[in-house]
């Protein structure tokens, strides 16, 4: 039975009281790298080069998607299962598509990462791309997450396990040799534990980047705005008084805060039967209309999840170097009909 987890899961308030509690270790954090690194003459964190999850690929020829041959996953529409190697582009050849698998409903980098999709709807239908979403959960949570986040249900898919996630060889998240608490992890992986980036994306939020676009930021907002999440009366022009150039200091914050809001008032209906699926963390595969993999990402960590604009990027390139027919794709603001998929 995937429709609720048991009491032992990660409790309700599990992931408002790290995030709150590793803000200021956050930034604790940061300040005693930059002065230990000032110090010993080398760059700051924040310059420091560090591995990297993300694989942009070009003419990797993959006509088969043999780790995701035996999972079922299950459709949130009518709850049918469904094969999950079905839903990834190798078997959907003469269109690009993106199969973006979610960390768990209730997770801070599954809503950032759709609400930053719903965004560019318009740039991948541009592109011909199709869109298919498969989040760690029970369907009935998927259906909970579509009807809060307004995202189309024939689109969505659940994987009460996380089977895809691991096969594919996503983090576990932090310290998978250990044998503690979920919630203790998910404090780790906040504070940088095997979460690398995630320092710098709590801190991004408050400091705001002047390269990076507000547009989705705001778009979300008033989203939940329209579903009553708190706050519930706020324009751009709010923010003025500390910058007008980029995404300005506190604009994702606030973001975050009307997620968290959103979570919290829906944990017991978002939230995976597993809690050692709290902390597991998803990726992206984007295939061409050859069937080959052009891009591939792995998330880091905490916040630290498929870079879209990178996304995109990989996309125009493979159109660019290859014959492409634009297909007429599925809008995310137009409900498709999972035979579009068969």
């Amino acid at each position: 039975d995937w429709t609720h987890p048991p009491p032992s899961a990660c409790p309700p308030r599990c992931q408002a009281r790290a995030f709150l509690s590793a803000t200021m270790l956050a930034v604790v954090v940061s300040c005693w790298l930059t002065v230990a690194s000032a110090r010993a003459g080398a760059p700051t964190a924040r310059a420091v080069a560090r591995p990297t999850a993300r694989h942009a690929v070009r003419a990797v020829a993959m006509l088969a998607a043999p780790e995701l041959e035996d999972i079922e996953v299950y459709a949130v529409a009518d709850g049918a299962p469904r094969r999950a190697a079905t839903l990834v582009g190798p078997e959907l050849l003469s269109k690009m598509h993106i199969t973006a698998f979610l960390t768990h409903f209730g997770d801070f980098n599954a809503w950032e990462y759709v609400q930053q999709l719903k965004a560019v709807d318009a740039e991948l239908a541009a592109m011909g791309a199709d869109l298919t979403v498969i989040g760690i959960g029970s369907p009935s949570a998927g259906r909970t997450f579509a009807e809060i986040i307004d995202f189309p249900t024939e689109r969505l898919y659940a994987d009460p396990t996380g089977s895809c996630h691991k096969a594919l060889g996503f983090s576990p998240g932090a310290l998978p040799d250990l044998q503690l608490p979920a919630g203790a992890k998910l404090l780790a992986m906040l504070a940088g534990v095997d979460s690398p980036g995630t320092v710098e994306a709590v801190l991004k939020g408050y400091l705001g980047d002047v390269n990076a676009s507000p547009e989705w930021v705001w778009l979300a907002l008033e989203q939940g705005a329209q579903k009553g999440r708190f706050p519930t009366s706020l324009s751009p022009s709010a923010f003025d008084s500390v910058g007008t150039a980029g995404l300005r200091p506190f604009e994702l914050a606030t973001l975050r805060l009307q997620n968290m809001a959103g979570i919290l008032q829906n944990w017991e209906a978002l939230a995976p039967f597993d809690p050692a699926l709290c902390i597991q963390q998803g990726g992206t595969l984007v295939y061409d209309w050859k069937g080959e993999l052009i891009y591939r990402y792995a998330d880091e960590g905490i916040l630290v999840y498929t870079p879209v604009n990178e996304m995109l990027t990989a996309m125009k390139e493979a159109i660019a170097v290859g014959p492409f027919e634009v297909a007429r794709p599925t809008s995310i603001a137009m409900r498709s009909t999972d035979s579009a998929y068969m």
